[in-house]
């Protein structure tokens, strides 16, 4: 069978209810603000007879004062409080409980103590091609649309991301960072196959095939096998193309034994996904259990969030299976059609560096990059503070547009800050640099 429609689900931007709407103008102004740029809430303008005055200004990088921002932001263009800017305050100061005012503007409390330039990073370095607001809605969907406990969940990972796990310079580094590092267990894990990403299910989602009898525990450190999760999740996500934004796991537990369980690594990788990375998992499967699996599972399901729990899906057989993936993207060992055989080769400097070198074309890559998230953020404040639904439906679309083109950018840039990996090499990410 073929893959089936491919449909834009619920909950993405393209498909927002007028209160969904509202919700992801609410969590872009705690971003902006909290990046350093002058929003009101949505709705609040509307609240008064007359919006105060603002105008628009870049502010330099080298300011160190508190929420400067690295793009610009929105000054009030006198300090005199007119009538109209106490009723906007009065506004403001019933919004949330999880809220604080700075010049009148909303701050969100989990922002407290936070570096406004490092989370700024790691925002936009967590996008990858993913478009903006598709990557924040992954938090707002995870924690049910209540804005203030997706707000806690998105800086935590951005928190995480920045100074903690640090995927982003583990995928820049690459497989040929790792070996120059001497990160000889997360090697060994790559040269086995533990996972391998690859196939597709009948609805286009890549699959992640990890096979648990080629884990043992003592083969790495924790911290390896930590960096080889991260690793297998931000490859998987470059295979995703919106609107695919979910992957399948398939846990072959076919020839396990107790030697090979590892309660640290699976409690990681449920972190990762609950935590981390929500809304990201299609289904698990759990294909060939064997009996020692029953006692293992009564201590794993008690982890699992029952949004999680809810996407396992138990098989025995190639039939099991093939109710969601085409037997053509069974691997043989779980007795599909797919004869694909781990065949790793050691990455070197000519095969597993960056596409480019050129520095004068990944600064003019970086450029064009910044100009558009330039265009993306004010385009995204007009359409928070737009003065009615007709023009707020309207900039929606436009943002859109520069979401997308701010993923296409990425697709570039890629090739100039990434060391390519193995599945680069077999063609399953194809991203290109300029001049190719």
């Amino acid at each position: 069978m073929s893959i089936d429609k491919l449909v834009i689900g619920p909950g993405r931007v393209e498909t927002l209810t007028e209160d969904e709407e509202k919700k992801l103008k609410q969590v872009w102004a705690y971003l902006l603000n909290f990046f350093g740029y002058k929003v009101v809430q949505p709705g609040a303008y509307r609240s008064i007879s007359r919006r105060p005055t603002v105008t628009s200004s870049i502010v330099s990088n080298d300011s160190k004062k508190k929420n400067k921002g690295l793009m610009g932001r929105f000054k009030m263009s006198s300090l005199k409080r007119s009538k109209s800017i106490e009723k906007l305050e009065r506004v403001l100061s019933h919004h949330s409980a999880n809220s604080m005012t700075e010049d009148g503007f909303v701050i969100h409390k989990c922002f407290k103590g936070l570096d406004n330039n490092d989370m700024y990073k790691a925002f936009w370095g967590f996008l990858r091609h993913d478009t903006p607001d598709n990557l924040i809605l992954r938090f707002v969907r995870a924690r049910k649309w209540d804005v203030d406990n997706a707000m806690v969940m998105l800086t935590n990972t951005m928190k995480w991301r920045c100074y903690e796990g640090k995927p982003d310079q583990i995928m820049i580094n690459g497989e040929l960072g790792c070996q120059k590092d001497g990160k000889e267990g997360f090697m060994y894990q790559m040269r086995v196959g533990k996972c391998l990403v690859h196939g597709h299910d009948r609805k286009g989602r890549p699959l992640a095939n990890v096979r648990a009898r080629l884990h043992h525990s003592s083969d790495q450190t924790t911290e390896e096998i930590e960096m080889y999760t991260m690793m297998v999740i931000e490859t998987a996500r470059l295979m995703l193309t919106e609107p695919v934004d979910t992957c399948d796991i398939v846990f072959n537990l076919s020839g396990m034994t107790m030697s090979n369980m590892d309660y640290g690594a699976v409690s990681y990788m449920v972190k990762c996904f609950e935590a981390h990375y929500p809304e990201c998992l299609g289904i698990l499967f759990v294909h060939k259990a064997p009996w020692i699996f029953s006692g293992i599972w009564k201590i794993i399901k008690n982890w699992l969030d029952p949004v999680v729990a809810s996407k396992i899906v138990f098989t025995n057989t190639v039939e099991d299976l093939a109710k969601h993936i085409d037997r053509k993207h069974i691997l043989k060992e779980l007795d599909g059609d797919d004869d694909f055989e781990w065949n790793y080769l050691e990455p070197t400097e000519s095969k597993n560096g960056l596409l480019s070198d050129n520095k004068e074309e990944k600064e003019a890559v970086e450029e064009e990059r910044k100009q558009i998230i330039a265009r993306f953020i004010q385009k995204t404040i007009e359409w928070i503070e737009a003065p009615d639904d007709i023009t707020s439906k309207n900039l929606l679309k436009e943002k859109i547009q520069i979401g997308r083109e701010l993923g296409d950018n990425y697709k570039t840039l890629d090739g100039y800050i990434r060391n390519r990996g193995v599945y680069d090499r077999l063609g399953d990410i194809t991203f290109k640099v300029a001049t190719d």
